[in-house]
């Protein structure tokens, strides 16, 4: 004969405590893949659009890309810079020369003229992290050295910072970008 036989209560608290547990870790592996996601997104965002001012620098008219003035004009020079076909989205450019190391987060280098681009990475944004606010400073610096036999070519640096909420807080990146312009567009 067969005797059906009952779970205990401790049978039943400690299954529960172990599925608790495998739950919970299913749970943050969850949230850790989708925080990591997310920041690859604001990432890969963020540098296709300086990627699309540095094309955009390299296959413009040579005379447009004024170089940086060495100390600080009235008016600043822009580089003519384009967010989409009829919608013009200029950077002025910053004085002096360009840092050699990369400043630390919260601080300007001199001269640094502060160029802020504000850009939805979601339409239509629903909260503040749909969109991506990016601080750019530019410098051009005048290569042309005829006794050196360097022709016509111009140095463009360019150093962005942004920010994102990494989870519960908020994760600031600043990188640069640097490239060689020369009266032959490189494309």
């Amino acid at each position: 004969m067969f005797r059906a036989r009952a779970f205990t209560l401790i049978e039943v608290l400690i299954s529960s405590l172990v599925l608790s547990i495998l739950c919970g870790g299913i749970l943050a592996m969850i949230i850790q893949s989708r925080r990591l996601t997310e920041g690859s997104i604001v990432q890969n965002s963020v540098v296709t659009i300086m990627q699309g001012y540095i094309e955009q620098i390299k296959s413009m008219e040579y005379s447009l890309l004024a170089p940086s003035l060495p100390s600080a004009p009235s008016i600043n020079p822009t580089i003519p810079t384009v967010l989409d076909e009829s919608t013009p989205d200029p950077l002025t450019l910053s004085w002096g020369t360009p840092p050699t190391t990369m400043p630390a987060i919260g601080s300007t280098p001199t001269g640094a003229v502060t160029n802020t681009k504000v850009i939805a990475i979601k339409n239509p944004a629903v909260n503040p992290n749909d969109s991506i606010t990016i601080t750019i400073w530019i410098w051009v610096q005048d290569l042309t050295d005829i006794p050196s036999n360097v022709g016509g070519s111009k140095a463009v640096t360019m150093i962005y910072t942004y920010q994102f909420r990494d989870g519960g807080r908020t994760t600031s990146i600043r990188n640069s970008i640097r490239t060689i312009r020369s009266v032959v567009p490189s494309f």
